[in-house]
């Protein structure tokens, strides 16, 4: 009796565990529902939902993200292999006002190229009906080969105006350890079927010029910022952080 009683209480404690601990390190991602990928697209240390563009260096949290445009990686409906010029099928219209709506708008910043994220946007295809456990398992391994942050908004107009390109040359990625400052080595557009820009993928280098890798294990901080019309977008990822059921997850 007293070994049933003891492995209900065993079973009892890791039941808690499971339920009490971030959904990334204690739940299998094919097991994820709604309500768990929602965390980890609003809560988790891969996404800066909400962010303003002259926003605080470390925001505090604000209402719930519009995330219903995030791209779904490795698949399909992941279109930031497509290339795309200054089109005019977004709002927009002069270049001021271009810059004056990008200044007002509200971005989500993720840490895209993190298998956390890319599980939650490969799950929530498979719920949505959009792909098979089987497709969502063969997009979570194809492991990108650089880091890579997505900034998505409800309204991409000025990246849309610009394109890929401009993109480049006003953006970096910053270590707080070495002050290493990488720009990025390309800007894919994710865009949906009528070539609206929803999304823009910032690849960058896992090492630095010299070989060394550009985040080192007791990196403590990496700062994320992007020229936006006049203004800049700023935010911060702490790698320490950024831990899944597998380890360290960049």
């Amino acid at each position: 009796m007293r070994k049933i009683f003891a492995g209900a209480a065993i079973f009892a404690v890791a039941a808690a565990a499971w339920a009490g601990g971030d959904v990334w390190k204690t739940k299998p991602y094919s097991q994820w529902d709604q309500k768990d990928i929602t965390a980890i697209l609003q809560t988790s240390p891969w996404a800066k939902p909400n962010q303003q563009v002259q926003g605080a260096w470390h925001p505090d949290g604000m209402a719930a993200a519009d995330t219903s445009n995030l791209g779904v990686a490795g698949s399909g409906t992941d279109t930031s292999n497509r290339s795309a010029g200054a089109g005019g099928n977004q709002p927009g219209g002069t270049e001021k006002q271009a810059e004056a709506q990008a200044a007002q708008q509200m971005y989500n910043v993720f840490w895209w190229s993190s298998r956390t994220i890319r599980e939650a946007s490969a799950r929530r295809a498979v719920l949505s009906g959009a792909a098979t456990q089987e497709q969502a398992d063969k997009m979570v391994a194809a492991t990108p080969d650089s880091y890579q942050i997505l900034v998505n908004s409800p309204n991409m107009a000025i990246f849309q105006r610009r394109g890929e390109d401009a993109f480049k040359q006003v953006a970096f990625l910053q270590t707080h350890k070495n002050k290493e400052k990488l720009s990025p080595t390309k800007v894919e557009f994710q865009k949906k079927a009528d070539g609206t820009v929803v999304g823009a993928v910032f690849s960058f280098p896992k090492t630095t010029a010299s070989g060394e890798p550009l985040i080192s294990p007791d990196e403590k901080q990496v700062d994320f910022q992007l020229q936006i019309g006049g203004s800049w977008l700023r935010t911060y990822f702490v790698p320490k952080q950024m831990v899944d059921s597998q380890g360290e997850d960049l």
